[in-house]
């Protein structure tokens, strides 16, 4: 009887160990082809097979290694999710964990980041995120976009947002009236909760414009100066990357010094731009600052025991 019972356990284990066998040769074939892809310079076919070899092996190294493809395909957004991914995942090495964060700390800046709270249960699909069960979080380009809900009782319902470069922004889909389809939502920047304008007194006249134009331009040119910076510190890092992969090579690799001077010229150009725009920006809005001190008015009043004065601007 212990016989019999063991055979038959033996055999009941026979399928598992040909599936497990099965879906690592399916793994290996799809690491083979990512590579060959990515060698051949077709990042985003190599991304995607890395991808499905993940789907079929999870490895952390592997959604690392599309991380990578993704960003080399100029998909920012696919490439900081697979990077994130890949630090969340346990047993990724503490050489690509630390190139890993490195990378996000670049991208990040650049792009959108999206937490979806609720509905609990539920799908949500924009751009490459497909059907990823709620809550959940990813990385979009900066603009407009529109998150398609489904729940699990069948209705569907969408959410438009707006996203700014390196800003979080959190989706709660909740209430009654979604149930039937609606595409009423409410939509929570983080840290951030909306109060209540207060009524004007009647008796306040309105607020008088400033005035300083000029410091308006100015902040606008500081903003592009930091993103020219930022795009700097992104070129730096790729001629550091491409200087490796030509002296990995034993400087034999035409593509990588090529690459290398490319991101280097354009890194300097980033640079050279954030620092005139920084400066532009830095003497508009204090010589718009100086216009408006000139213009502020003084006002004296006298009062037993005192004198009061007024400062007008």
């Amino acid at each position: 009887m212990t016989r019999t019972l063991s055979l038959c356990a033996v055999l009941a284990l026979v399928p598992l160990l040909g599936a497990a066998t099965a879906r690592a040769d399916e793994a290996a074939d799809l690491d083979a082809k990512a590579r060959s892809a990515f060698e051949k310079k077709d990042y985003a076919g190599a991304a995607a097979a890395f991808e499905e070899a993940y789907r079929v092996k999870p490895h952390p190294a592997t959604k690392y290694n599309a991380a990578l493809a993704w960003e080399k395909a100029n998909e920012p957004a696919r490439a900081a999710d697979a990077f994130e991914s890949a630090l969340n995942a346990e047993g990724l090495d503490d050489g690509r964990a630390k190139a890993a964060r490195a990378r996000l700390a670049v991208l990040k800046p650049m792009l959108g980041y999206v937490f979806v709270e609720k509905p609990i249960g539920a799908t949500v699909s924009v751009a490459h995120v497909v059907d990823a069960p709620v809550p959940t979080r990813f990385h979009l380009a900066p603009g407009s976009h529109k998150l398609a809900i489904k729940r699990r009782d069948g209705t569907a319902s969408e959410q438009a947002v707006v996203l700014k470069a390196g800003s979080t922004t959190t989706v709660e889909v909740e209430g009654s009236d979604l149930a039937a389809g609606s595409a009423a939502a409410e939509l929570k920047p983080v840290g951030e909760a909306p109060a209540p304008a207060a009524a004007p007194a009647k008796d306040t006249p309105a607020p008088k414009p400033t005035g300083c134009s000029t410091c308006t331009w100015g902040w606008v040119a500081l903003g592009a100066g930091v993103v020219a910076a930022g795009a700097g510190t992104y070129f730096g890092i790729q001629t550091l990357s491409s200087k490796s992969d030509f002296d990995d090579s034993g400087k034999t690799d035409a593509d990588a010094r090529d690459r290398a001077i490319q991101n280097r010229t354009l890194a300097n150009v980033a640079f050279g731009v954030a620092a005139v725009a920084g400066g532009v920006g830095i003497y508009l809005i204090l010589s718009g600052e100086k216009t408006t001190k000139e213009s502020a008015t003084w006002s004296v009043g006298v009062r037993p025991g005192g004198v009061d004065g007024t400062w007008r601007f």
